[in-house]
């Protein structure tokens, strides 16, 4: 038996899973617990980390039935047929997820002129002001030593003080 990668609907990865379970396939899905911002809470969801994808591992002949699953549109292809990933090397790939997944990512949203300290990085311990952000990044403005400095970093990297 060889492992498949599927491709499937949007935001299906999780049901897909299931369902290929149910049909006694062995699958791979790793998820990720992410904390969502809506305008009147927080909330904890967890999320693929490889979107539009689930890995199966089946026989061949088990292809139409792995197909007509709901969500599964069809295989990643290479070199014009269903990649195949062997078995040593989705051994791998699942131990990097057991021994490195991270348990929570959380992306705060800071307002320009905010005040924030960088807690990892080359530009740790550093205070800077926030001047713009985009989903997962903040513009700093970082003084030090009499010059001004404009750095990018990762939301996860920085937290605000007062």
């Amino acid at each position: 038996m060889n492992w498949f990668v599927l491709y499937v609907n949007s935001r299906a990865e999780q049901k897909v899973s299931e369902r290929l379970s149910l049909k006694g396939l062995e699958v791979f899905c790793p998820l990720q617990t992410e904390v969502r911002q809506w305008s009147d809470r927080k909330k904890k969801v967890k999320t693929p980390y490889f979107r539009s994808y689930v890995f199966a591992r089946f026989d061949t002949k088990n292809r139409t039935k792995v197909l007509q699953t709901p969500g599964v549109v069809g295989f990643l292809y290479w070199l014009g047929k269903p990649a195949v990933i062997r078995d040593d090397e989705m051994q791998e790939v699942m131990h990097f997820f057991d021994e490195h997944a991270s348990t929570e990512i959380v992306c705060e949203s800071f307002e320009p002129g905010q005040n924030v300290l960088v807690k990892e990085g080359p530009l740790q311990q550093q205070k800077g002001v926030v001047l713009r952000q985009s989903k997962l990044k903040v513009v700093l403005q970082i003084q030090q030593l009499g010059i001004s400095l404009t750095a990018e970093v990762p939301k996860d990297k920085v937290v605000s003080v007062e």
